[in-house]
């Protein structure tokens, strides 16, 4: 069989494409879909709102829209959770839908409806109708914070220089709007309800848009007054792919975000694993200059933030910014940007080594409690972490690369890195001093940057792959160990046996540098692809259950789970490319 890339990943389409299924709730309900506009968003699902982040308008994160009430010729079209009952007759009259932007189809008697959402300068709803329909729309709103839900929603009615005013939305369309308050109680968000948390809220509506329309079109658009929107997602100037698309939801105004619907913010550690992924293998590398020159700009001496503005907490970031800027100079050799931080790139590396998290041990790095990426408390991992010191293994050699000084010697480094080795196990300790034998995904970094010879790479990722490989990724702890989690439960089974897709990337790395056949490893990926043009609507989630059937779990949308896919995608197509055409049929 041949196996060259157009046959699974190439080329990426365009549009996701749903059919009739989406008239299951339970599939309409999973099938969560995003889209981000400068300070706005607009998220929900096809089924409607299942969590308190949902809403059709999010402005610099206070639910302003949260859904709709429309009816074409007395069906509704959107559902929706009320008390314990799911109201969704839309769904039943649905025959498809597209992402993104995001378009559904339904099809009533007597017509053909096809709603859009997206943003042009502010969110926009659009009908288009084939046939003759009676429209009334009637906006669910609300005013509160994305963290909190209300019992006391707010709507905010004016006028402005004859505009229609919402929650200080300036309203412009087609349809005639008549004001008529209607209060709508005990709107329900299961996902909220299955987490443990509040989930029920009430809305309310200022009134509603009507009109009748004849094989025609009519948009209704909320723009917020004091918003910096950029045009994102606009019918006929869609992205070239969903790929693209993917790569652009978590970076907003020379920042990457760490995810949605929470975690907005921008983090170091998560900033500089996705970077890759999102700005380097998309060619928009004078916005990675931009990242690398506000992370050193904002340093504490050898620390990179950790989170804006005065977190420094973490021993990974700066390592983790060595790694993304070995991945640029991989891209762009040569490039001058280099020379304008050489200064600081040997200050960053001498100054963390002797840094409140992080300090030498010999030649290798030891740090403290809650500073690396398994970040909870039941996780410390004070000592010396395996993925820590390969990342410093890494930061030593790209430094001395550049003809920069460095504390250690990465021969030196790399000679110590060795007593991970844990002959018993068949693979490598997670931390050092004191040994931990727990059978981890950290030990995945060292692997794929080829730091164990190669016979006990291969034994070391058989292990990792009877023991911690999934469909989605490898899990973060090995399943019998003690204080595996399988399911999420909060902070103890965060790093305890869930998957974190963003270590796939560099699982499919280590499979490269120890030898796997390429087809083999081009299977290994492709769920998480599946997952990507399905369930997942263009976007891959914070985590996965490490327990069959591996349920998504945590945010929807990862800055670094997308990040490591894109350049997991990409190593294995160039991959792919450099295989003569007679081995790749084999």
């Amino acid at each position: 069989m041949n196996i060259s890339p157009t046959n699974e990943m190439e080329p990426v389409p365009r549009l996701i494409r749903y059919g009739r299924e989406l008239q299951n709730p339970d599939i309409a309900g999973i099938r969560e879909f995003l889209m981000v506009s400068g300070d706005m968003y607009c998220s929900s699902s096809f089924a409607g709102n299942t969590r308190r982040y949902h809403g059709l308008l999010v402005h610099q994160n206070s639910v302003l829209l949260s859904g709709l009430h429309d009816e074409v010729n007395g069906i509704r079209l959107s559902g929706g959770w009320w008390g314990d009952t799911f109201l969704g007759d839309g769904l039943s009259w649905t025959t498809g839908a597209m992402i993104y932007p995001v378009i559904q189809e339904f099809a009533i008697p007597g017509a053909r409806v096809i709603r859009s959402f997206f943003f042009d300068g502010g969110f926009t709803i659009r009908y288009e109708v084939f046939g003759t329909v009676s429209l009334i729309v009637r906006p669910l709103m609300t005013r509160r914070p994305v963290h909190e839900l209300s019992r006391d929603p707010v709507v905010e009615v004016s006028e402005d220089r004859g505009h229609l005013i919402l929650n200080g939305c300036k309203i412009t369309g087609g349809l005639e709007f008549s004001p008529d308050m209607q209060w709508y109680l005990n709107a329900h968000y299961p996902r909220e309800q299955e987490q443990g948390y509040d989930a029920w809220e009430d809305l309310v509506s200022p009134g509603y848009f009507s009109g009748t329309i004849s094989d025609g079109v009519v948009e209704i658009c909320f723009k917020p007054i004091d918003s910096y929107s950029t045009i994102t997602e606009k019918i006929g100037s869609e992205y070239n792919d969903i790929l693209t698309h993917a790569s652009r939801l978590c970076v907003s105004n020379g920042q990457i975000r760490v995810a949605y619907h929470w975690f907005t913010e921008s983090w170091g550690r998560d900033t500089f694993i996705s970077l890759p992924g999102l700005l380097l293998e998309t060619g928009r590398f004078r916005e990675a200059e931009d990242v690398f020159r506000w992370h050193i700009a904002h340093r504490n001496g050898g620390l990179l933030i950790n989170r804006f503005p005065d977190s420094f907490h973490t021993a990974d970031g700066t390592l983790w910014f060595f790694w993304a800027l070995f991945q640029y100079v991989q891209k762009l050799p040569g490039s001058p940007f280099i020379a304008t931080i050489r200064h600081d790139l040997e200050e960053i590396l001498q100054q963390y080594a002797e840094s409140e998290v992080a300090s030498l041990s010999g030649n290798l790095i030891t740090v403290q409690e809650c500073s690396t990426w398994m970040d909870t408390p039941s996780t410390p991992r004070k000592g010396i972490p395996v993925e820590i010191n390969a990342l410093w293994i890494l930061a030593l050699e790209l430094s001395e690369f550049l003809k920069l000084s460095t504390p250690v010697r990465s021969a030196d480094a790399r000679r110590e890195f060795y007593t991970f080795w844990n002959e018993d196990a068949g693979c490598l300790y997670d931390i050092l001093d004191p040994d931990d034998s727990s059978i981890r995904s950290n030990q995945i970094i060292p692997l794929a940057f080829g730091l164990i010879p190669f016979d006990q790479g291969r034994r070391a990722l058989s292990v990792i792959k009877r023991e911690l490989l999934t469909p989605y990724g490898i899990r973060t702890l090995a399943p019998g160990s003690s204080g595996y989690d399988g399911r999420f439960t909060g902070d103890a089974s965060y790093h305890n046996g869930m998957v974190w897709p963003w270590q796939m990337g560099f699982y499919i790395d280590a499979l490269i540098q120890y030898g796997e056949d390429i087809g083999e490893i081009r299977k290994v990926i492709e769920p998480l692809w599946h997952y990507f043009l399905t369930d997942g609507t263009g976007m891959l989630p914070e985590m996965f259950n490490g327990d069959a059937p591996h349920q998504q779990a945590g945010n929807i949308c990862q800055a670094w789970s997308i990040g490591e896919l894109i350049r997991a995608r990409q190593q294995i197509i160039r991959s792919l490319k450099i295989i003569p055409d007679d081995e790749s049929d084999k």
